[in-house]
C-alpha cells in the first residue's frame, strides 16, 4: 500500500499534469475534471495513510471514512471538506460517464465545461488547503491553470491564474 509521502508524491505530479494539460490543451475541460479529482484522491488517501493507517480501494470507502456524519468514520474531516470531495467525486463522474447525478436518469448527455473545471478548481483549492495545513505538507506546488471564470478575485492559494 501507499504511503503518506507516496500519495502526496502522485497528488503533486497530477496537479503538474493539470498544469501543463490546462495551458496546451484548454478545451479538453472533462480530463481536467477528472485530474482535479484524482489529485484530491491521492491527498485524501494521505490523510488516511497518516491519521488511521487505512488504504482503502473503493471511492465509497474513502467517503465514509472522512464523512464527519458518521460515528463510525476513522477519519472524519469537517462538513465543507467533505462535500468538496464530494463534489470532485460527482464533477468527475460526469465527466468520464456524461451524467448528471442529482438528476436521476439522464435523457441527454451532460457535457462538462469551463464552468464544471472553475467549480472543481475552487473546490480542489479548498481541499488542498485544508490538508496541507493539518499535515504541515509543504511540496504540494503552486500551479497555473486559465478558465474564463477564474481569477484572482477567487483568492485561491494553490492555484495562480
Amino acid at each position: 500500500m501507499a504511503s503518506f509521502e507516496e500519495h502526496i508524491q502522485k497528488a503533486t505530479s497530477n496537479l503538474k499534469f493539470l498544469e501543463q494539460s490546462n495551458l496546451k490543451l484548454q478545451d479538453y475541460w472533462d480530463w481536467q475534471v477528472t485530474t482535479t479529482f484524482y489529485v484530491a484522491v491521492h491527498v485524501v488517501n494521505a490523510h488516511l495513510a497518516r491519521v488511521s493507517d487505512l488504504h482503502y480501494r473503493t471511492h465509497e470507502h474513502v467517503k465514509n471514512a472522512i464523512n464527519p456524519l458518521r460515528r463510525t468514520a476513522e477519519a472524519a474531516v469537517n462538513e465543507e471538506i467533505y462535500l468538496c470531495y464530494v463534489k470532485l467525486e460527482s464533477l468527475s463522474r460526469r465527466s468520464r460517464y456524461l451524467c448528471h447525478e442529482s438528476k436521476g436518469e439522464a435523457s441527454a448527455a451532460h457535457q462538462t465545461y469551463d464552468v464544471h473545471f472553475t467549480k472543481a478548481i475552487k473546490c480542489l483549492d479548498k481541499i488542498l488547503d485544508f490538508f496541507c495545513t493539518q499535515h504541515s505538507i509543504t511540496s504540494i506546488p503552486v500551479v497555473t491553470v486559465k478558465s474564463p471564470d477564474l481569477s484572482t478575485r477567487n483568492g485561491l492559494k494553490y492555484f495562480s491564474v
